[in-house]
């Protein structure tokens, strides 16, 4: 069985792979015209996502529910990677990073699936798969165990997603 090391590098790999031809976001990033928009605005207007510093994402921790689908495409790649980076450390960017993908309870669930299928408009299915890999990472991630009903519910939608081509590109 691969050590965690490995699995972490080889996942990093197929996400740098999977979103390489990832472009810039086209028109605003974000849809509220608030003050905490415009911070993210200006940190991640017109960059690409591997342009995106350890610090603009420490920064912007808990920014991801800001995105649009389209931004939300287009930087998620640098936060997952961060993710991995730090897996064994408290980290607020990958603390934060798995919540984009924790549905609460079975009540929520139908609401949850809207959302993540909106969420997830541009994604390959390859894309898609690499994010159900760091979700199966996550699960098995002590620091995640109290929240692992949750992820494998988003988990469960996502690849009910994934399994009906909803709306995902390529």
């Amino acid at each position: 069985m691969e050590n965690l090391h490995e699995k972490l590098t080889e996942l990093k790999s197929k996400i740098i792979k999977a979103f390489e031809s990832v472009s810039v976001p086209k028109g605003f990033i974000t849809d509220h015209e608030c003050e905490e928009c415009f911070g993210v605005r200006k940190a991640f207007c017109n960059k690409d996502w591997k342009a995106i510093t350890a610090e603009i994402l420490r920064e912007n921790y808990d920014k991801l529910p800001l995105f649009t689908a389209e931004a939300f495409h287009s930087f998620l790649p640098s936060y997952l990677i961060h993710s991995l980076e730090h897996f064994a450390e408290t980290d607020d960017v990958y603390e934060f990073t798995g919540y984009q993908f924790m549905v609460r309870n079975d009540d929520e669930v139908e609401r949850y699936s809207q959302r993540l299928i909106s969420r997830f408009e541009y994604f390959t299915k390859e894309q898609i798969e690499v994010v159900l890999e760091f979700i199966d990472l996550a699960i098995l991630n002590e620091d995640y165990y109290v929240m692992r009903r949750e992820l494998e519910r988003g988990k469960a939608i996502i690849s009910a997603i994934w399994a009906k081509d909803l709306g995902l590109k390529g």
